[in-house]
């Protein structure tokens, strides 16, 4: 049986999500760690690290995004399931991206009405990575009723206005992120 002709399995695309989105989340933290230790060299080096981690997983979730055959048979719990481990970890790849611009950022800026912004975002994105990566975990491993609850809780009002706070939080970042870089 050649790779073409086995069933797309979402949750196998899942599972390697899940990996890369622990691999992106530790290198941030590692981040966090080196930027409070002041080492320039190692910040550079751990810096580039992490946007390379997050970069793999953008790079993972197009990649699951192609390969789900718009025609493929999922029953409802698999098309549910495929469905929240696309928008979770699409999510959890926004949060990952602006905690790496905003830690950058926070230890380049002097501007108290940047550093205020910057570390309201990036306890937003904390808490929308942890509830978008808990979905991607979940995800694989329910089926039936639990994958609907499992789309309940992800859809909580709160949740999607938290999504919506930080997908409208991200351009800010950015720029705070490039203009004092560009100044260090």
């Amino acid at each position: 049986m050649t790779h073409e002709d086995r069933p797309y399995d979402w949750r196998d695309a899942a599972t390697h999500l899940v990996h890369k989105l622990d691999r992106a989340h530790g290198a941030i933290e590692e981040l966090g760690s080196t930027l409070d230790k002041g080492d320039d060299v190692s910040t550079q080096h751990t810096v580039r690290y992490a946007h390379e981690a997050v970069e793999s997983v953008a790079r993972a979730v197009k990649t699951m995004r192609e390969e789900i055959p718009p025609d493929a048979p999922l029953d409802e719990p698999d098309a549910v399931g495929s469905t929240l481990t696309l928008g979770g970890s699409g999510v959890a790849t926004i949060a990952l991206d602006v905690m790496v611009n905003a830690m950058v950022a926070l230890a380049a800026t002097d501007d108290n009405d940047d550093t205020d912004f910057l570390i309201g975002a990036c306890v937003d994105a904390g808490s929308a990575y942890e509830v978008s990566a808990a979905v991607v975990k979940a995800a694989p491993r329910r089926d039936g009723p639990a994958m609907a609850d499992l789309q309940r809780a992800f859809e909580t009002e709160g949740g999607i206005a938290l999504r919506k706070k930080l997908i409208e939080t991200r351009p800010r970042v950015r720029e705070i992120h490039d203009r004092v870089r560009r100044v260090a």
